[in-house]
């Protein structure tokens, strides 16, 4: 009598199991985070190598951080990605100067996060 429910029931829990662990498999965090900085500028470019094949849908770099020194300068949430490999982002970084450290972390919408720090030269 209850060996059908049973049955049942451990084969709707496996299809859900099996879902959500296919989401999270699909999702990955950001390849790369590149940086350069124009000391002349004072502009700190930012290229986050994250490949996914619909960067206007709920997979992209939702948030990208930048520390100086330690400090947070920079956050920015997006509700989208710039392209289909990549999310390029430019900012004016006044107070940078040579010896310093610039730590950018950039933050997948589904699954994880990547970090590189660049020393002002």
């Amino acid at each position: 009598m209850f060996r059908p429910i049973l049955k049942r029931t451990l084969f709707f829990i496996t299809v859900v199991g099996i879902v959500l662990i296919s989401g999270v498999a699909l999702a990955h965090p950001p390849s790369a985070v590149n940086l350069s900085y124009d000391k002349d500028a004072k502009l700190l470019k930012i290229t986050v190598l994250h490949s996914v094949p619909n960067p206007t849908g709920d997979h992209f770099v939702k948030q990208v951080t930048v520390k100086l020194n330690g400090i947070q300068v920079v956050l920015q949430n997006f509700l989208s990605q710039s392209g289909n490999g990549e999310q390029v982002v430019q900012y004016v970084i006044i107070d940078a100067k040579p010896g310093d450290s610039v730590e950018v972390q950039a933050f997948c919408s589904k699954f994880g996060d990547n970090t590189n720090i660049l020393k002002i030269q």
